[in-house]
């Protein structure tokens, strides 16, 4: 099934992508946040994806949130995230200049090769075109 445009505007889709050098990151769109294709196209695909990271993948190495540590759903997410090896990325509804910013990092990044192959051809043309490494925000076209 298709996530809709209305779909995004009510929900709040935690996306996972790689990038230019094989690095997982996740983003949390807030429902606000530009969502692309890639995760529109199919729910199962991203609640595969979800579920994948959020439950299955093994904690590889410790995180460091760049944001205040709150006691809520966003920083704990993106701890527990950070700490399998992903990059997490956040939209605030209250910005609105629709780009990603890091609010975690992992000591040690999760790089592709390392993922189950089921995993690996979901992912396969999640691609963004950067570093998210080096990035304190990123900018994704939006599906709709």
């Amino acid at each position: 099934m298709r996530i809709s445009d209305i779909d995004l505007q009510c929900e709040d889709i935690m996306w996972f992508g790689i990038d230019t050098n094989g690095n997982i990151f996740e983003c949390t769109s807030a429902g606000c946040g530009n969502v692309p294709e890639y995760v529109c196209r199919s729910r199962e695909e991203t609640n595969t994806l979800l579920e994948y990271f959020s439950d299955t993948a093994p904690r590889i190495t410790d995180a460091k949130l760049l944001i205040p540590a709150s006691d809520n759903d966003l920083t704990t997410d993106a701890i527990k995230l950070a700490s399998k090896g992903i990059f997490c990325f956040d939209i605030t509804d209250y910005d609105h200049d629709e780009v990603y910013h890091c609010i975690a990092i992992p000591k040690r990044p999760l790089h592709v090769s390392e993922l189950p192959e089921e995993i690996r051809k979901l992912l396969s043309d999640h691609l963004y075109e950067g570093n998210v490494a080096f990035e304190t925000s990123i900018a994704v076209k939006h599906a709709y």
